[in-house]
């Protein structure tokens, strides 16, 4: 255990340099070949990389957003610190949850704007941090982040939460950011009922003897490669990388988001994102593109959004590579409330119950005014004359 730890300080001192968002303004200035400042945002970035969007603190959904805290009754797990839940207000329950982690270094805070957009586009989003921020390890952090849907699991039944009765159990999510993003897929390795994998600017290390080439580092010999044994899982997963990352992190050629998505299985559902001429900090951020496909790619995979799924193969303007892989989107059709392809009146009788049971669903919301009333069974029943 001892060789691991000296041999991933070894590789994560290469890479402190690439973690702006740690820097004071002053810091960053100084360290002006890597990155840059963000008066919009107050923060050090990767040159290339940041953004708005989310990166605000409010989000950038139709849904306001509140938070649930450990002084507030939310479960400490003891694989992880500083939880804090993110909820939609008047959002569609029950509520899909979508667990976050941050890079080498970086707190739980770090991954606040993306909570933020994710609860305000309606789902529960928890940010965590690592129990040790610079000798936690990816597969102690992948622990992480399923000993936090555990926490999210309890706020369902715990009285007193605002989430009690309102969380869908059967659907949990993990993203994170660099060493967080290479942690999701040790996540999806361990949890074989995850819905997605978001993974922001991956980084992953992989020891073993057994399957790696032995190096040597001052007489001390090393086992650290990917192979597909390591990341052989069936999660969905979105991957984002930078075009040249490697150039920031060469310590980390081979282990990168490009080398997770070329040793994933074919027969998992996966996409590669590489910005074009970004680097490490590329998805650090919610904005722009990078907001809007991690976003489809949640709607897709957990709500079966049929419009997300199309927009997903639509090849973003901001990529120098763009990767799809068993990506088939389901026909659907208008008025069609129940899924069978068929607008009858089944459709309107479901439609008449989410009227009277004041609940909304987006297929019924024909009009798209937000509202499921007597104009969208109007149209339902004019699709079926038709």
């Amino acid at each position: 255990m001892k060789r691991i730890s000296i041999i991933l300080n070894l590789i994560l001192f290469n890479f402190i340099y690439a973690e702006c968002y740690e820097l004071s303004q002053a810091e960053c200035l100084y360290w002006s070949s890597y990155c840059e400042w963000n008066e919009e945002t107050g923060q050090c970035q990767e040159i290339g990389g940041g953004g708005t969007g989310g990166g605000d603190g409010n989000g950038d959904g139709p849904y306001d957003f509140a938070t649930i805290t450990e002084s507030q009754g939310l479960r400490n797990g003891p694989d992880y610190r500083d939880g804090v839940v993110y909820y939609p207000i008047g959002g569609e329950a029950p509520y899909k949850s979508i667990v976050l982690t941050p890079g080498f270094g970086g707190g739980s805070s770090e991954m606040t704007s993306w909570a933020e957009f994710y609860a305000s586009h309606g789902f529960i989003a928890m940010r965590i941090g690592p129990n040790d921020e610079i000798n936690d390890s990816h597969y102690m952090r992948g622990l992480g982040l399923i000993d936090a849907i555990e926490s999210i699991r309890q706020e369902n039944n715990r009285i007193g939460s605002p989430l009690n009765g309102l969380i869908d159990e059967n659907s949990f999510s993990v993203s994170g950011y660099s060493m967080g993003g290479g942690a999701s897929h040790d996540a999806a390795m361990m949890d074989s009922s995850l819905a997605a994998v978001i993974s922001l600017n991956p980084t992953v290390i992989f020891e073993d003897c057994d399957l790696c080439p032995v190096n040597y580092y001052d007489g001390v010999p090393y086992c650290i490669c990917l192979v597909p044994e390591f990341v052989n899982h069936a999660i969905p997963s979105l991957i984002f990388a930078g075009e040249v990352e490697v150039n920031e992190l060469t310590a980390y050629e081979g282990l990168l988001g490009q080398d997770i998505y070329a040793n994933m299985p074919e027969s998992t559902d996966k996409i590669l994102f590489e910005g074009a001429n970004s680097g490490h900090g590329f998805a650090a951020y919610p904005y722009g593109e990078v907001q809007e496909y991690a976003l489809n790619w949640l709607k897709f995979q957990v709500l079966n959004d049929s419009e997300a799924c199309e927009a997903l193969l639509d090849i973003p303007s901001s990529a120098s590579q763009y990767l799809t892989n068993n990506i088939e989107c389901a026909e659907s059709v208008a008025g069609d409330i129940n899924g069978d392809l068929l607008v009858n009146v089944q459709d309107v009788i479901l439609t008449v119950n989410l009227i009277l049971g004041a609940e909304y669903n987006s297929s019924a919301d024909l009009n798209l005014d937000g509202n499921i009333d007597v104009l969208d069974i109007v149209q339902i029943v004019n699709i079926i004359l038709r």
